[in-house]
């Protein structure tokens, strides 16, 4: 008698855990997927592409990294730009729009240049904060741990037109609003006309 009743509760336990596990599964598995995205970026992710950019060659790049702190008037979040003169003085180069920052994590968005930029090149080196925007909506913003690879000039077409509209325009105000006109470009369908209007509509500044 014994030996049947721990046969049948050997027999039962597996189905009733399975009862059990198999909702918690309907769960976590779609939870799962979505947080190892950013390691396996698909087909269609933002991936940098254009015409080569070569710093001023009086002056060498040491790193670019993302930045904890800050609040650019130039993008959304600020890069760390690290540089150094050959030369015996100060040197600076500017940086162009539509230069592109290209991350060397999947996990982590490249990033961005809508306006030029100046660097400054100390003889025993010096870091300039840059204002970028984020590529990839679906990425990690940039923290400081991160580091990125300098250029491309980009030759997307949509992220032309954006740089194109900013020009000679105040972003400093509608920053996350340029920064969804990016990702429309990146990660949608492509830039709206009430984008298009609302950009080529932003007050007179540098």
């Amino acid at each position: 008698m014994g030996k049947r009743k721990g046969q049948s509760r050997v027999s039962t336990f597996p189905f009733s855990l399975f009862l059990l596990i198999c909702p918690l599964c309907s769960v976590l598995c779609p939870l799962l997927f979505v947080s190892c995205d950013g390691l396996f970026p698909g087909p269609d992710d933002f991936e940098p592409s254009g015409t080569p950019f070569h710093l001023d060659g009086n002056i060498e790049l040491v790193a670019v990294a993302g930045k904890d702190q800050g609040f650019p008037a130039t993008g959304t979040f600020p890069l760390s730009f690290n540089c150094r003169s050959r030369t015996s003085g100060t040197e600076t180069d500017l940086l162009p729009a539509g230069l592109l920052f290209a991350s060397t994590s999947n996990r982590t968005q490249h990033m961005l240049l809508l306006k030029p930029q100046a660097v400054t090149a100390p003889v025993g080196g010096g870091t300039t904060e840059l204002g970028a925007f984020c590529c990839n909506e679906f990425r990690e913003i940039p923290r400081s741990d991160d580091t990125f690879d300098i250029g491309p000039i980009t030759d997307n077409s949509g992220l032309v037109e954006i740089a194109g509209l900013v020009q000679g325009r105040d972003i400093s105000g509608s920053l996350w609003m340029v920064q969804r006109a990016v990702w429309l470009v990146t990660d949608s369908s492509g830039l709206t006309q009430e984008y298009r209007d609302s950009l080529a509509a932003l007050p007179p500044g540098k």
